[in-house]
């Protein structure tokens, strides 16, 4: 998994120029084309890989700030906006209200609120670093907030302690849906996990479904059916 070009990261798809365009062969000017590029860069850890990038962290903090993206598929603003009040330790769910973007806190990208629920391994992994520095889950010493270069730079440290390919903060999210639909888990649950607006950007995994439907589509015929026509052609 390569990392696109400086132009096409950080989104899922972005608007080109055609070079020569612009202007009619009059020399008015013309509205431009548009062209979508789909984001064909992402990159996505299997879960064996994912267990040895959280081995390689180097405390428990580093450790819950890796496991907490892999599983719950969180936006990087949205883990870094994450409030201690977000975590309903009764129902072991987290909900995302708000996000993070340079420093400037607002809804998330979706404008909605999402849940998701945690696995028994985050929710041990929170309650260890429980602590009284503020607000924020995840948060320097001081209690400020992280920035995104300063979990790129855990992230890249711990990839490279594992002996891991390097990647983007984002390919955790895409490591999140891409291990859950590779086990067997719905299309539509993923996308309400990731709080996708529309089914179509979550489609991007639906390839890595096991089978890719091969058994799913022999609910289309009775097996008892299936024999009795070929019996009675034999026949």
């Amino acid at each position: 998994g390569s990392l696109a070009p400086a132009g096409l990261r950080g989104a899922d798809h972005e608007h080109l120029r055609i070079p020569g365009a612009g202007r009619s062969s009059c020399g008015t000017q013309a509205a431009l084309p548009r062209v979508k590029v789909p984001d064909t860069s992402w990159d996505f850890l299997t879960r064996e890989e994912s267990d040895t990038l959280i081995a390689a962290a180097r405390d428990d903090e580093e450790r819950a700030l890796l496991m907490f993206a892999l599983r719950t598929g969180a936006r990087a603003g949205e883990q870094l906006a994450l409030r201690w009040g977000d975590i309903d330790w009764q129902k072991r769910m987290v909900v995302f209200r708000r996000s993070s973007t340079q420093g400037n806190v607002g809804p998330t990208k979706s404008g909605k609120e999402r849940r998701v629920a945690m696995t028994e391994g985050l929710v041990e992994a929170l309650r260890r670093i429980k602590h009284l520095r503020g607000d924020l889950v995840f948060c320097r010493m001081d209690g400020k907030p992280l920035t995104i270069w300063q979990l790129h730079e855990r992230l890249w440290s711990a990839c490279r302690r594992a002996g891991l390919r390097k990647m983007r903060w984002h390919d955790l999210r895409h490591s999140f849906a891409s291990q859950l639909v590779s086990g067997g888990v719905s299309i539509r649950q993923v996308q309400e996990w990731l709080g996708h607006s529309t089914i179509t950007m979550t489609m991007r995994y639906a390839h890595l479904a096991p089978g890719g439907g091969a058994q799913l589509i022999q609910r289309l015929e009775s097996p008892v059916a299936v024999a009795n026509t070929w019996q009675k052609q034999s026949g």
